[in-house]
């Protein structure tokens, strides 16, 4: 969801995604020189992040990366609240103060993008020349940014439709296995179910303003953001926003997708609305697969199945943008060859250890890649493999630019227009042209 002359694998709003592994991690042998293995003083790296511990399985990966990595202790840095945006606060607080840093993870490269024009983020093509690493052989994710590689990609997040399996036979509609946003439309009006005064949506379109333009920010892998990919123009008048903004009013006016007014005025979130089985289907990123199996908090009381990425035209390839975490070297790190190891590592078989993601890493197996996900759920019946595997060995994952560093400032204007249109009756022409303008005379005031 991001772009500019620089390349993305990311992100949304949104925004989920594959693994497992054989030795292309080497552990030991990937390691750039003076990792501290051949000594006897233990070294500890410092790993920056927003993930809980252990809901997601990290005291088990890193517990395995020290006992295969002696040598090497990893500290896990984390406020354990899942919350990115509040971690990027932190982290430039702690960068301001000059704490001491090792390993920096980000949830997209737009984010990496703007830290590493300030410098922050230490390149890695050295580190990769000397273990004979080919990026482009090893990971679905593009991590580079005007030719040098910033970081290693985690997980990897494709956009995909889940969908409750009981709503779906109830409306006897048949799985879909190749559709068209139309097609997802008519799902959406046929699945929906109004008893007394409660309706249940057939669709939920989150309040993140990704979901404003989803046809071009989910499945274009050229021009998907808000600028054109070389970050000169605005890229608000064409036919992939038209759609988006068309098929939203499209789900208001029949009442087959959560009114906005409400999504905004009760502040709803998606997963619940879709757990609580208060919607059938959601377009959402592979990052949630796991869920779909229940957690703590939410078990499954139902089956998930899985749809891919609808199309704008029928003749169209499945396909879908990825993004996802990157794992980075901090510039200022006094242990970079350690937190290159980790790196590395992890970005390997150690997140297929972890059981938790889809991985960037082209050289996993797909099938236990998934078997563990599932086999890591509360309720792992209510998975459906077949439907899982079919949408994730199908689809093509495309990768799109890194997003100008001032794409949230886009953001902001094109989520004023669409406010206007969704709450205000505005047109669909009057948002693209208003929002066209005032995107482009914020660009060329950047020039």
């Amino acid at each position: 969801m991001f772009k500019a002359n620089k390349k993305l694998f990311i992100l949304v709003p949104l925004l989920s995604l594959l693994i497992s592994g054989c030795g292309g991690a080497n552990s030991e042998e990937g390691a750039a020189p003076g990792t501290g293995e051949g000594t006897n003083e233990p070294v500890t790296i410092k790993l920056s992040n927003w993930y809980a511990k252990k809901m997601d399985n990290w005291d088990v990966v890193i517990a395995e990366f020290e006992k295969t990595h002696p040598n090497i202790k990893v500290e896990f840095a984390s406020a354990e609240d899942n919350n990115s945006n509040e971690f990027y606060k932190k982290l430039d607080l702690a960068v301001a103060g000059g704490d001491d840093l090792d390993i920096i993870m980000f949830s997209n490269m737009t984010y990496l993008s703007q830290r590493a024009g300030l410098g922050m983020i230490e390149p890695l093509d050295d580190y990769l020349a000397k273990d004979g690493i080919n990026f482009a052989d090893e990971y679905t994710a593009d991590t580079s940014i005007d030719g040098k590689v910033y970081g290693l990609p985690g997980k990897s997040s494709q956009g995909l439709v889940i969908i409750n399996e009981n709503h779906l036979k109830e409306a006897g509609l048949e799985l879909p296995k190749d559709w068209t946003w139309d097609q997802y439309m008519e799902y959406a009006k046929a699945m929906t179910k109004t008893t007394g005064d409660k309706t249940r949506y057939g669709t939920y379109f989150h309040s993140w303003i990704q979901y404003g333009y989803l046809v071009q920010n989910f499945g274009q892998s050229l021009n998907s953001n808000l600028t054109t990919d070389d970050g000169k123009t605005a890229n608000i008048d064409n036919p992939y926003m038209r759609k988006s903004l068309e098929l939203r009013l499209q789900g208001e006016a029949e009442g087959s997708a959560t009114p906005y007014s409400e999504v905004v005025s009760q502040k709803l979130n998606y997963r619940p609305q879709y757990f609580n089985q208060d919607t059938s289907m959601l377009v959402t990123g592979s990052f949630l697969i796991p869920e779909t199996g229940g957690t703590d908090t939410i078990p499954a009381s139902f089956k998930t199945v899985f749809a891919p990425l609808p199309k704008l035209n029928a003749e169209d390839p499945i396909s879908a943008n990825v993004s996802g975490d990157v794992l980075s070297l901090y510039s200022k790190s006094k242990h970079k060859d350690e937190a290159y190891t980790f790196i590395r590592w992890f970005s390997t078989e150690g997140i297929v250890l972890q059981g938790k993601n889809i991985p960037s890493w082209k050289k996993a197996d797909l099938n236990d890649v998934v078997d563990r996900i599932i086999a890591g759920s509360k309720n792992p019946d209510m998975i459906d493999k077949e439907s899982l595997l079919y949408v994730l060995e199908n689809t093509k994952a495309t990768t799109t630019a890194t997003a100008v560093p001032y794409h949230a400032e886009l953001e902001k204007v094109l989520l004023e227009e669409f406010d206007k249109m969704m709450l205000s009756g505005q047109s669909i022409d009057a948002t693209i042209q208003n929002a066209q303008t005032k995107i482009q005379k914020i660009i060329d005031s950047k020039s």
